[in-house]
């Protein structure tokens, strides 16, 4: 098994963990999902992928958040630690479920955190 896939598969929600966020980054918005230590979405939208939006939006709350390798992933994870959250950054090419999807979208996307 995948190194990387092993290792998120451990982390993977169980209830009374907290929460996990997933976004997909995108150049002017990105959508983001958030989940329950139990799996279930809690929350999901969009937003505009600028600092300003990111910690108005990300601010309140300190968990695990799960973006893909690209463009905006190294100033949004340098960001979002800041604010406290756990930063995953997963290679879409290492991750089987984003690549291997015949539904590509931006909510599928950001609905798939690297555990699922």
């Amino acid at each position: 098994m995948n190194k990387d896939l092993q290792r998120t598969e451990q982390n993977a929600p169980t209830p009374g963990n907290k929460k996990t966020i997933g976004i997909d980054l995108g150049d002017r918005w990105s959508r983001y999902c958030i989940l329950g230590g139990d799996g279930q979405i809690v929350e999901e939208d969009r937003i505009p992928t600028s600092t300003g939006a990111l910690e108005r939006v990300f601010k309140k709350m300190s968990t695990r958040v799960v973006v893909e390798a690209g463009t905006h992933s190294p100033w949004v994870s340098r960001l979002l630690e800041k604010l406290g959250h756990e930063m995953v950054v997963a290679n879409a090419r290492k991750v089987r479920l984003i690549y291997e999807s015949d539904s590509k979208n931006d909510r599928l996307d950001a609905r798939m955190p690297t555990w699922r």
